[in-house]
């Protein structure tokens, strides 16, 4: 079915906004907000349901840009929690040029059933505009930073990722992000994160196809993979979710 899913993607409502040269332009605002929410049921010989929702905030003015991302995940299996995961990530940018800036980011991750219930990352560094088109951009960062994790010492499952030590240590962090249009209803966008330290190094991938139902409802699809570089034996080093969410932008310009 799910090759089935890119193809209604890309004609879903492709006559959405055919008349948008017909409506006056509006002022520009400096927000925009989204709100994101997922619900899957399933039953059978065993019963699963999973909610998820992501409330992201952007404000660009001037030579500043911040924004503001909270994700939550919960799971069930034949009526027992299976996965509950939060994250909320913050970053701020100041241009310094037409194409460089400085940045500040920080990622807290609480994760009752990863290797860490806490995880913890600051980290500072330059961006950079590799691509501005109308249709396409493409960005670039790099920088050190800091990590504390706490680790899952409980043992949860026989399958989970149990890392006794507690970890403060320095990292470096790169980010590689882009964002495609091809039409006025569908956009692509892609992120790629990669975070180097002493006790263990991950690299997440981030993939994201929406599809404007109308002005402010939008189908999204999304996949995640991230890849450790050391977890215990027997267990795999690759951890993936995907989801099918509603989008809704509270204000979009």
């Amino acid at each position: 079915m799910a090759r089935y899913l890119l193809p209604l993607l890309l004609l879903a409502n492709t006559a959405a906004f055919a008349n948008d040269e017909d409506l006056p332009k509006r002022p520009r605002s400096p927000w925009a907000s989204e709100l994101e929410l997922g619900y899957q049921s399933l039953g059978g010989n065993s019963d699963s349901e999973s909610l998820n929702a992501r409330v992201g905030l952007t404000y660009v003015k001037n030579q500043y840009r911040h924004t503001s991302e909270a994700k939550y995940l919960l799971a069930e299996k034949d009526g027992e929690e299976d996965k509950r995961k939060g994250q909320l990530e913050l970053q701020s940018d100041m241009k310094i040029n037409a194409s460089t800036y400085v940045l500040g980011n920080i990622n807290y991750i609480d994760d009752r059933y990863g290797p860490y219930f806490s995880d913890f990352t600051f980290s500072t560094g330059l961006g950079y505009q590799l691509l501005r088109l109308e249709n396409f951009q493409m960005e670039v960062e790099a920088g050190p930073g800091y990590r504390h994790q706490e680790p899952n010492i409980d043992e949860i499952d026989d399958d989970d990722i149990i890392v006794p030590e507690t970890v403060d240590e320095l990292i470096l962090r790169g980010n590689t992000k882009f964002i495609w249009k091809p039409s006025k209803t569908v956009e692509v966008e892609g992120r790629l994160t990669a975070i180097a330290g002493n006790s263990n190094s991950t690299l997440e991938a981030e993939l994201n196809l929406t599809s404007a139902i109308s002005e402010h409802i939008a189908i999204k699809l999304s996949n995640t993979q991230k890849l450790n570089s050391w977890v215990p034996d027997g267990l795999d080093k690759r951890d993936s979710i995907m989801t099918i969410n509603l989008l809704f932008k509270l204000n979009p310009n």
